[in-house]
């Protein structure tokens, strides 16, 4: 965000002295930096800038490459989908503390979100905008396919002027709608990507995976609800009630200490069991329907329906994409 404010002419020096943070922090490409200095630096930003679709313009003059592995992934992917499957599941490795870049695959539509469930005051306007412009602009130059939206949506009031936003996503833009999100055609997710490499797709995907591994451990009560979901998880259904009574605290406080980290408790629930089931399917001798019965699905039909909002992809389509 930085270089594109300097890009676009402001001096961000001050900008950095102002929150405390130094130019070697930036440059660390290991370094985190945290969310209430990053949300200051934007405010201040557009202060200086006077300009109300700073957000929009600070990503068209973004690099390429900018967001590494993740702008490379989409570049081999091999359909439009998958390239932004990747960017909803590798977004922790921009920006933690529970925003999600949700999508679900319908017959005919594709939505694609931006949700911070136990904060959604976190999802700013000029957060929201940079974001989901981000998205498009990054995988529309990623893919080489200007694909085209339908709609998108904001949840924040309609800014006297919206040609910016219409210039930039080519597409009817709501506001004050009930989530933000991109809207496409099921057709233009599953559009194949000319010049995608399968191999290269999979490298890169694994090290995406391996720095996703390496972002900073979480807080103990984290770690805490995450073992004890474990522990249930093979067969069972974790529940709310009965992982906080392993933790001695009452479901209400569990609820607090988890919102406090920017999370639910279905978030940390979701997440471990997409992982194993990601695990579970790569074993070709275990049956859909037992992946199902160790995760803790009520029947074959819930897990399928679960792992298709999960990844966009059925059990069986995600199988025959992992096989050599």
């Amino acid at each position: 965000m930085l270089d594109a404010c300097a890009r676009l002419g402001i001096d961000t020096a001050p900008l950095l002295q102002t929150v405390g943070l130094d130019q070697a922090t930036l440059d660390d490409p290991d370094a985190r930096i945290p969310a209430a200095k990053a949300d200051a630096l934007w405010a201040m930003a557009f202060d200086v800038s006077g300009n109300p679709h700073l957000a929009l313009h600070a990503v068209e003059v973004l690099p390429f490459g900018a967001y590494r592995v993740i702008d490379f992934l989409a570049t081999v992917a091999p359909t439009i989908g998958a390239a932004l499957a990747k960017v909803s599941d590798y977004f922790p490795l921009i920006r933690t503390g529970g925003i999600r870049l949700p999508y679900a695959v319908g017959p005919d539509l594709v939505t694609f979100g931006l949700e911070c469930p136990a904060r959604p005051a976190v999802i700013t306007p000029p957060f929201a905008e940079y974001t989901l412009a981000a998205v498009v602009l990054r995988t529309r130059l990623a893919t080489n396919q200007r694909y085209p939206l339908v709609r998108v949506q904001f949840t924040h009031a309609r800014p006297a002027d919206i040609r910016e936003h219409e210039r930039i996503f080519e597409c009817p833009v709501d506001f004050g709608a009930d989530a933000c999100r991109l809207i496409l055609s099921r057709q233009v997710w599953e559009t194949p990507r000319i010049g995608s490499n399968p191999d290269l797709f999979s490298v890169l995907d694994t090290h995406a995976r391996l720095l996703l591994d390496r972002l900073p451990d979480p807080s103990a009560i984290v770690r805490q609800v995450r073992a004890a979901i474990e522990d249930e998880l093979r067969g069972g259904h974790p529940q709310l009630a009965s992982v906080a009574r392993r933790l001695a605290v009452s479901p209400r406080t569990l609820q607090r200490q988890l919102a406090a980290e920017g999370l639910t408790f279905n978030d940390v629930l979701d997440a471990l069991r997409f992982r194993a089931a990601r695990k579970y399917l790569s074993q070709r001798d275990v049956a859909a329907s037992e992946v199902a019965y160790l995760l803790g699905f009520s029947d074959q039909s819930a897990f399928h329906r679960a792992f298709r909002r999960w990844s966009g992809q059925t059990p069986t389509e995600y199988r025959r994409r992992m096989a050599p």
